[in-house]
């Protein structure tokens, strides 16, 4: 199961998918750290979708609400204001984490 892959229903009528990636994203959530997750963005917002243990779980991010998005060391961060910090993203497994990263600074910026 892809987690990059979304229902063109869930868009609005003017939107249009932008790049995504799929990977290993790290944030605490009681005792575990590690989810398979993906950022998808589209011409208005990110989302984020997580396999939290067999549960899909979607979380909508407004470009207003990321403050950029770098690679360091392979690992791909989304940094949010104050309170999330950065999201950390290991072993990338499907997408261009550089054409994303130049999609969301493009919008951020």
């Amino acid at each position: 199961m892809s987690l990059t892959k979304i229902d063109t229903d869930e868009l609005y009528p003017t939107e249009k998918l932008g790049p995504a990636v799929e990977g290993t994203i790290i944030y605490k959530v009681g005792e575990q750290t590690h989810f398979k997750g993906a950022y998808i963005t589209t011409s208005e917002r990110m989302i984020m979708n997580v396999d939290m243990n067999g549960e899909s779980y979607k979380r909508v991010f407004s470009y207003q609400d990321i403050v950029r998005a770098i690679i360091e060391n392979n690992t791909l961060f989304i940094e949010f204001p104050q309170g999330m910090g950065k999201v950390a993203m290991i072993d990338v497994t499907e997408g261009d984490i550089n054409e994303f990263v130049e999609y969301v600074n493009q919008k951020v910026g």
